[in-house]
C-alpha cells in the first residue's frame, strides 16, 4: 500500500496534544479519533484520547496480516487493560466511566478487503462515503444548539461565545453520560467504541473492499464534508469555519471553535492506494 495523503491537525496546532493519529503499512491502514476530554484531567500528562490513541495505534503496528476483527480487538483491550492497571485507572473508571480512555477506529485490513469501522470516522470509497453517525450525538449537538440560540436572544453575541462556549458547558454532562452506554448493544442509545472492554462485533460495520478498488480515503469526523481531494475537503471546512464557526446551524456539532484555535476538532485525512 502506498500513502498519497496523510494530513493531520490538532485544534489547538499542538501535534503532541492531537487526539487523532494514524498508521500504514503493507497490511494494515488505520485512523484513530481519541475521545475530547471531558474532564481536564490528564493521564501520564496526556489527554484521555490520546493515550488511547496512541495504545491503538501501537498495537495495530504489532499484528500480523492475517489478524481478523475480533483479534485485532482482543489485542487492543488487552494492551488498554496493562496500561489502566499500570496507571492505576480501573477503579476510577469503574467509579466515572467518563475517565476511560475511549476512542473511535477506522481500520482497512488488505487480507480481508475489509474496513472495520468503529465508532464515527469515515471512510470514502469508489465515490461512495461511509459514515457512522450517532443519534445520540445529534441529541447532545442539538441540545447545545438550542441553548446558544436562547444565549443569543439574551444578548450574547457569537464572538463572546467563541471565546466562551457555554453551549459546551450545558451538554458536558449529557457527553459524561454517554460514557455508561458505550458498548452497550442492547440500548437504545448504546454506539460501540473501542475503551478496553468487550466490543459486540456485531455493531461494528464490516465494508467489503471490491477488488476493483484502487483508492481508500479514512478520515477522521473533525472533517465536516469528506472529498476524494484533500484540497477541496479543507476549503469545504474552512467554509463552515467562515459561516458557522460556532457549529450550531449549518453543521450541528457538540463543540465549536474557540477562538484561537485552528478548528472546531482535531482532524486526520489519510488517503491510501491499494492496488
Amino acid at each position: 500500500m502506498k500513502v498519497l495523503v496523510n494530513f493531520s491537525e490538532g485544534k489547538l496546532g499542538n501535534p503532541e496534544k492531537c487526539e487523532d493519529l494514524s498508521f500504514c503499512n503493507d497490511h494494515f491502514a488505520m485512523v484513530v479519533d481519541g475521545a475530547t476530554n471531558v474532564t481536564g484531567k490528564l493521564i501520564h500528562g496526556k489527554a484521555p484520547g490520546r493515550f488511547a490513541a496512541e495504545i491503538i495505534k501501537e498495537t495495530i503496528e504489532t499484528l500480523l496480516p492475517q489478524t481478523n476483527l475480533e483479534g485485532m480487538l482482543q489485542a487492543i483491550n488487552k494492551n488498554m487493560q496493562q496500561a489502566f492497571n499500570e496507571y492505576d485507572l480501573i477503579q476510577e473508571i469503574e467509579k466515572e466511566r467518563w475517565m476511560a480512555p475511549s476512542a473511535s477506529l477506522i481500520v482497512y485490513s488488505r487480507f480481508f478487503h475489509e474496513v472495520w469501522q468503529i465508532g464515527d470516522c469515515q471512510l470514502l470509497m469508489n465515490g461512495k462515503l461511509y459514515k457512522n453517525e450517532k443519534e445520540i450525538d445529534s441529541i447532545s449537538a442539538n441540545a447545545r444548539s438550542m441553548y446558544l440560540e436562547a444565549e443569543i436572544k439574551k444578548g450574547k453575541t457569537i464572538e463572546e461565545l467563541l471565546i466562551h462556549d457555554t453551549g459546551w458547558e450545558y451538554i458536558q454532562p449529557l457527553i459524561q453520560q454517554q460514557y455508561y452506554l458505550q458498548n452497550d448493544s442492547a440500548n437504545q442509545y448504546g454506539f460501540a467504541v473501542v475503551n478496553g472492554y468487550p466490543v459486540d462485533p456485531s455493531a461494528v460495520k464490516v465494508i467489503n473492499v471490491p477488488a476493483e478498488t484502487e483508492e481508500l480515503i479514512l478520515a477522521s469526523d473533525g472533517y465536516p464534508l469528506l472529498t476524494s481531494t484533500f484540497e477541496e475537503t479543507e476549503v469545504c471546512l474552512r467554509k463552515i469555519l467562515q459561516d458557522d464557526p460556532l457549529c450550531f446551524r449549518q453543521y450541528k456539532s457538540s463543540k465549536g471553535l474557540i477562538q484561537g484555535n485552528r478548528s472546531f476538532d482535531d482532524r486526520l485525512y489519510l488517503k491510501i492506494q491499494i492496488m
